[in-house]
């Protein structure tokens, strides 16, 4: 079983350098041709930024590769040897958070040359040595506290629900899921956003008036200071039933008119209307269940060849080193889905404003965030969970 487990692994590393090179080479001989959607020189910049976060995921998936490797060769072994002496949950908690522990730090070069080289250059980066100081520091305490509590629940699942633990382990998940969903806006996202009621004035006005428009009950209308650390504009309504916002980045405001992020919200409700985010939810059950059922039924030899006993804190940390194969082989049905769902989105938003709002509004996204407006089908298949710009504008313009 590790070993088919390893082949694939090697097989989606070479399949993702493959897709990346692929859309290296369509965004570089689509650059030299008449351009689309944006202006000549946005058109070449966008195209650059592509570019250069393509080379960087390049070096992103070997860097990663290398890790997982040194991981099931010996480091695992070591870790375990180091914290495992009795066997007890509190030691298979303190492996498993060691293990998630180091594997954050070891991510630190690529996320310090992210916001520091690659974003400073293309720019969007406004980061500051402290902000991401301290923006790492609370993540890391967030992983520590709240990721510890996890792995004792799902411990205990393992430990004494039985050889059916995956399933209310799975269970477990998919509500803790929920649960973060429900409290993401009101108790998370101001952890790392300073968040504030929108002001009174034509713009709140509007937004009320198309939220009332479309029956949407939220707990209201918030920005955050998003420019602090990048210059992409954004917009999303966050939380789940009552807990329900409405947050603009204070990067959309400055950049976009009133009409248009209205049509930019409109395309949101448009997937409160059309019940997307629950579609979406449930196929992220079937994709989390799917994950728990077989990495739950893995036998014990997967686990010797890497030098692990099969206890608790092994099936976890199996199951975070081969979940990204699994996310990856599942990606091309969930974005499916989801493109299609962007679709019916922009139709919705240009019922309730009007289309010229949309495109434009769409436009000055992709110029603002150097969004490429095209991209290679197979690899927009593969990864993409909006259609490229050069589509849903194209798709706008040719509705009646």
């Amino acid at each position: 079983m590790f070993y088919t487990l390893l082949f694939i692994y090697i097989f989606y590393v070479i399949f993702k350098l493959f897709l990346a090179n692929l859309q290296i080479g369509f965004v570089r001989a689509e650059a030299k041709k008449e351009p689309v959607v944006l202006e000549a020189s946005e058109y070449k910049n966008a195209a650059v930024a592509a570019v250069t976060n393509l080379k960087f995921e390049i070096f992103s998936l070997i860097y990663h590769a290398v890790i997982f490797f040194a991981w099931i060769s010996f480091g695992l072994k070591m870790l375990s040897n180091a914290c495992l002496k009795d066997g007890n949950t509190l030691e298979n908690i303190i492996f498993v958070m060691s293990f998630l522990l180091i594997s954050s730090l070891l991510d630190l070069p690529l996320n310090i040359y992210e916001s520091f080289v690659k974003d400073k250059k293309l720019g969007f980066s406004n980061m500051s040595a402290k902000i991401f100081l301290i923006d790492t520091i609370k993540s890391l305490a967030l992983m520590l506290i709240f990721g510890s509590a996890f792995v004792w629940l799902v411990l205990l699942c393992i430990n004494f629900l039985g050889d059916f633990w995956w399933f209310w382990a799975f269970l477990l998940s998919f509500g803790i899921a929920i649960i973060i969903n429900l409290i993401y806006p009101t108790l998370i996202a101001p952890i790392f956003n300073k968040m504030s009621p929108l002001e009174d004035g034509e713009l709140k006005g509007k937004i009320e008036g198309l939220l009332t428009k479309c029956g949407f009950k939220s707990s209201g209308v918030f920005t955050i200071d998003a420019s602090k650390r990048d210059n992409r504009l954004n917009a999303y309504f966050g939380g789940l039933g009552a807990t329900k916002r409405v947050v603009l980045f204070d990067t959309l405001i400055k950049k976009l008119s009133t009409a248009e992020i209205v049509a930019v919200l409109g395309h949101e409700l448009g997937h409160f209307k059309h019940k997307d985010i629950l579609k979406m939810i449930a196929l992220s059950a079937i994709m989390l269940f799917c994950l728990f059922f077989i990495f739950g039924n893995v036998g014990a030899s997967a686990y010797e060849a890497i030098g692990l006993g099969q206890n608790g804190a092994s099936i976890i940390i199996f199951l975070v080193l081969f979940s990204p194969i699994f996310s990856f082989l599942f990606s091309p049905i969930i974005s499916h889905f989801s493109r299609k769902n962007e679709f019916g989105a922009d139709r919705f938003s240009k019922e309730i404003s009007n289309k010229t709002d949309m495109i434009n509004a769409l436009t000055k996204l992709g110029s603002e965030n150097k969004a490429f407006p095209k991209s290679h089908w197979l690899y927009s298949f593969v990864y993409h969970s909006h259609p490229s710009l050069f589509e849903r504008i194209n798709e706008l313009e040719n509705e009646s």
